[in-house]
C-alpha cells in the first residue's frame, strides 16, 4: 500500500480541515480516504514516485499546526475481522480463534517490512492503538485490556520465531491499562525512544468506521522545539497567547505554500509575537503592530532571540516591520495592496475566571469588540492583496443567562468586500456514520478551538479580498 497514516491533533476537525486544505493546495497534492477523530488516511498524487519521499514527509510534517505523526501504511483489516477476533463477549471459541489466525498472518507480513532486518538484531517497538473515538467503550473495555496485550506479546513471538536475538515492547504504565484511560505514545516518547531507527519502531494500529489500519512511524513533530519557542522566548503571556500549532494552523489556511521567502505576513494585533515566531519558521516574512508599546518591544526581543537561536541572520530593518499604532490606523503605515496575507487574533475581551452575564457580554460586543472587528476588516481591505486571505479569531462567549453570544463576523466582512472561504470542503470530505464524526454544513465556514467548559472559545475564520 502507498497510503500513509496521519495521527490528528486533539481538536481533530480542525486538524483535517488543515490537512486537507494542505493536500489540496500546496505542492504535496492527495486526498484524505478514510479518517476518524484520531488519523486520517491520505493518499498522494506522486509522492511515493519520488526517492526520497520520506524527506518530503518530514516537510509536510514540520509545516503542519495539527499533525502529532506520520506513518505508512503497510496493511488493512476490516472491522469485523477485528470485532470477531475481539468480541465483548466470547460465544464461539472457533471463530475468535479464526479471525485472530487471519490478524497474526497480516502481522507477520507486516513485521518483514517494519523491519528489514531481524535476524540476530536485538529490536525494540512500541504499540499504539488510536480508536475510532476515544470515548469508545470498546476501546478502554476491549482494545485497551485485551487487543494491546495480545499485540505486545504476539509480536515479540513473531520478532523471536524470525531470528531476532532480542525483542522488546515498551510497556505503558499499569495504572492506566487496568483503568482503560490510555492515550498512545506522545511524539516526545517516540524521540525519546529512538522510534525512527532501524532497528526501533513505533507500530500504529488506527481504527475509523471501516477497519484497522497498519503503519509504521515515518515522522513525528517536535513538541519539545515548540515548546521551548514558546515558554523560553524572553517575554510570554500565557492566559491570552494562541498556541504555537494554532498560529501554524491559521498561516496555513493563507494558502501560502509557494515561494514562502518573498510572501509577506502581517499580525496587526502582535501582542508578544507568537503568530510571527511560527511565521519566521515557515520562512514567510513577518510585520506586526500592536498599540501597546511594550508589547511591540517584546515581540522585537523574542524575534531576535528566536533568530539567535536559530543562528539565522536578522533581517535588514527588522524592529521597522513592528509598528505602534492602532489598527485602524494600518494604512497610514503600510502601502495598498503590500501583504499577502493577515493572520490575527484581535482582543478578545477581559479575561473571565467565571461566566459573565448575558447584557455585560452583550454590551461588551456592541461598544467594544464590533468595532474593534470593523476597522481591522476596513484596514485589511486597504492593505492585503487581491484575491488574498486573513485568518481571523473571533471570541464566543459561554454566558451565564444566555447561552454563547458572538460577533457577526460574516455580515462584517461581507460589508468590507470580502468573501468567507469554506474551512472544509464538502466535496473532500465524506461524512462518517457516527454523529460524533460528522461535519454539518454550517460549520464548514468556520471552526471552533476550545477545551470543554472554557469561557471563552476561539473561533477561526478564513475570509479572502474580493476585487
Amino acid at each position: 500500500m502507498d497510503d500513509f497514516l496521519f495521527v490528528l491533533g486533539s481538536n481533530w476537525q480542525l486538524s483535517l480541515a488543515e490537512l486537507d486544505n494542505c493536500l489540496k493546495n500546496s505542492e504535496f497534492k492527495g486526498r484524505i480516504k478514510d479518517y476518524s477523530a484520531n488519523i486520517a488516511i491520505v493518499e498522494f498524487d506522486n509522492l511515493v514516485k519520488e526517492k526520497y519521499y520520506v524527506n518530503k514527509l518530514m516537510e509536510l510534517q514540520f509545516m503542519l499546526g495539527g499533525c502529532q505523526k506520520i506513518g505508512k501504511i503497510y496493511e488493512f483489516i476490516n472491522i469485523h475481522t477485528i470485532f470477531n477476533a475481539f468480541p465483548y463477549i466470547i460465544e464461539n471459541f472457533k471463530e475468535v480463534e479464526k479471525a485472530r489466525i487471519i490478524i497474526l498472518k497480516i502481522i507477520d507480513k507486516v513485521l518483514i517490512e517494519i523491519f528489514p532486518k531481524i535476524q540476530n538484531e536485538s529490536l525494540f517497538y512500541a504499540v499504539s492503538i488510536y480508536p475510532n473515538l476515544f470515548d469508545d467503550e470498546y476501546y478502554s473495555k476491549i482494545l485497551v485490556k485485551h487487543f494491546l496485550p495480545f499485540l505486545n506479546k504476539e509480536i515479540m513471538e513473531i520478532l523471536i520465531q524470525k531470528g531476532a536475538q532480542k525483542a522488546l515492547y515498551y510497556q505503558y504504565p499499569e495504572k492506566y491499562l487496568k483503568s482503560g484511560n490510555l492515550n498512545p505514545i506522545f511524539p516526545h516518547v517516540v524521540i525519546k525512544y529512538g522510534l525512527l531507527n532501524k532497528d526501533r519502531a513505533e507500530i500504529i494500529f488506527g481504527f475509523t468506521e471501516e477497519g484497522l489500519y497498519i503503519a509504521r512511524t515515518f515522522t513525528t513533530d517536535d513538541p519539545n522545539f515548540k515548546r521551548k519557542i514558546d515558554e523560553e522566548r524572553p517575554f510570554k503571556e500565557f492566559k491570552s497567547s494562541i498556541s504555537p500549532k494554532l498560529a501554524l494552523t491559521m498561516l496555513n489556511f493563507l494558502n501560502l505554500f509557494e515561494k514562502r521567502k518573498s510572501k509577506k505576513i502581517l499580525d496587526p494585533f502582535v501582542g508578544n509575537g507568537t503568530v510571527l515566531l511560527f511565521a519566521l519558521l515557515q520562512d514567510f516574512q513577518v510585520y506586526g503592530s500592536d498599540n501597546n508599546i511594550k508589547k511591540v518591544e517584546n515581540s522585537i526581543r523574542n524575534i531576535n532571540w528566536l533568530l539567535e537561536e536559530l543562528e539565522e541572520p536578522i533581517p535588514l530593518l527588522l524592529n521597522e516591520r513592528i509598528k505602534r499604532t492602532d489598527v485602524e490606523n494600518l494604512s497610514e503605515f503600510f502601502e495598498p495592496n503590500f501583504f499577502d496575507g493577515i493572520c490575527t487574533e484581535p482582543t478578545l475581551g477581559p479575561y473571565y475566571h467565571k461566566q459573565p452575564y448575558y447584557n455585560r457580554v452583550k454590551e461588551l460586543i456592541e461598544t467594544e469588540l464590533e468595532p474593534l472587528y470593523k476597522v481591522t476588516f476596513r484596514e485589511a481591505y486597504k492593505i492585503l492583496k487581491h484575491n488574498s486571505r486573513i485568518c481571523i479569531v473571533a471570541p464566543i462567549f459561554s454566558t451565564m443567562d444566555g447561552g454563547d453570544t458572538q460577533i457577526n463576523i460574516n455580515k462584517i466582512a461581507i460589508n468590507y468586500k470580502f468573501k468567507s472561504i469554506p474551512m472544509i470542503d464538502a466535496n473532500r470530505i465524506i461524512n462518517k456514520s457516527n454523529q460524533k464524526l460528522q461535519f454539518r454544513k454550517q460549520s464548514m465556514r468556520n471552526l471552533i478551538d476550545a477545551k470543554k467548559d472554557q469561557v471563552i472559545k476561539r473561533k477561526i475564520y478564513v475570509f479572502e479580498k474580493k476585487k
